[in-house]
């Protein structure tokens, strides 16, 4: 059995759910992971349930600064990155200690760049788990602080001290990393169908709506007058908000995400790697709205359209309540819109596994002489 240091950006919600199915599958294998992550324990708890695994609570990037999921902050991402790059030796000089207690023999990122020459110094073979980097996403910033350009120069070379590269569908503007394995999606279906779902939710005949707006959360949401819309039931999972009429809480652990989406006829949210999966997995559209500037948004919500129905939303219209109309117009699936067999957490398991056994070539001896950023 190896024991696999797994790297994991605390951005958000989507890279620690992503990350939990890999740790999962690597489990069913037979090898453990040490999680580092300043994500919350909770989140991988809740997707890692009868799996054995450790967590250390660790700043292994910074993301975009969001005010919420559809406002970014731009000069406190460009200030918290600078911070971190800064202070890269004791990062490294903590991330040795770990190296030293759980003696790993893969050490894997989604998609925190550190990991990579902190692999080149401990001498241990890496792998790079993504759909982006944060240099392609730093680099949509630079016509609004052309700092933006030199920090994502940084952490490309951060990349490419990767050894190899593991992506799925949904991937943009990964560096130029070999060997670079693709796999199928990683993600969740449901395990029930939808109407034992709805059965046990007690959803009526209505349709249903799941709002699912990730870790960020998204504020005002009693401007979306979700309330007035009597002909539809909206589903948000988790939280205190209380049931009023055609708003339903489901608590967690009574439902996962997963089976919500499965549930309903389409999820109000903004486009991620994590919900697009799902609802591809999951046979369920999409009521989009826009995430500000984000890199990913583009390519994503186009490619996204290929797998499942999506409606736009503009977000002054979503949060002005506006959105009973666009819940009336939503497109069917047809046999054009492409399926995936969300098989990339066992694949991507497989080829990590494989590294484990491999001798790696680095000697380890890197130094205080090794030029890191």
């Amino acid at each position: 059995m190896a024991r696999i240091l797994y790297f994991v950006s605390g951005h958000g919600f989507g890279h620690a759910v992503r990350s939990a199915q890999v740790v999962r599958a690597l489990s069913v294998l037979g090898h453990s992971c040490e999680i580092v992550s300043s994500a919350p324990r909770w989140i991988f708890e809740a997707n890692l349930k009868g799996v054995a695994f450790g967590h250390r609570d660790f700043r292994g990037d910074v993301g975009v600064a969001q005010v919420d999921s559809i406002r970014n902050d731009l000069p406190a991402t460009l200030a918290g990155w600078r911070e971190l790059l800064a202070a890269s030796e004791r990062w490294l000089e903590r991330g040795l200690k770990i190296c030293r207690a759980e003696k790993p023999a893969v050490i894997v990122s989604d998609v925190v760049p550190l990991a990579f020459p902190l692999a080149r110094r401990a001498g241990i073979a890496s792998a790079l788990v993504a759909t982006f980097t944060w240099d392609w996403i730093l680099e949509h910033y630079a016509d609004d602080n052309p700092a933006f350009r030199e920090i994502a120069g940084l952490l490309r070379e951060l990349y490419l001290q990767a050894d190899r590269m593991i992506y799925t569908p949904f991937a943009y503007g990964l560096p130029a990393l070999h060997p670079a394995h693709e796999v199928s999606l990683i993600g969740k279906r449901a395990a029930a169908s939808k109407a034992e779902i709805r059965k046990r939710l007690a959803l009526d005949s209505r349709p249903a709506f799941l709002v699912s707006f990730g870790g960020c959360g998204i504020n005002d949401v009693e401007k979306m007058e979700l309330g007035k819309l009597k002909d539809f039931q909206f589903l948000f999972h988790g939280g205190k908000r209380p049931a009023n009429g055609n708003i339903i809480t489901v608590p967690e652990g009574s439902a996962a995400h997963e089976e919500l989406v499965a549930a309903s006829d389409a999820v109000i949210t903004k486009p991620g790697y994590g919900i697009c999966t799902e609802c591809t997995l999951n046979r369920t559209a999409m009521v989009y709205t826009s995430r500000g500037k984000f890199a990913e948004y583009g390519p994503l919500s186009r490619e996204m359209q290929q797998y499942f129905p999506a409606v736009f939303i503009p977000p002054e219209e979503l949060l002005g309540g506006a959105i009973g109309a666009y819940l009336e117009k939503i497109p069917p699936f047809t046999p054009a819109h492409r399926m995936d067999a969300g098989t990339g957490a066992t694949e991507a398991a497989r080829i990590i596994a494989a590294m484990a056994w491999r001798p790696h070539p680095a000697s380890g001896s890197g130094g205080s002489n090794d030029k890191l950023v």
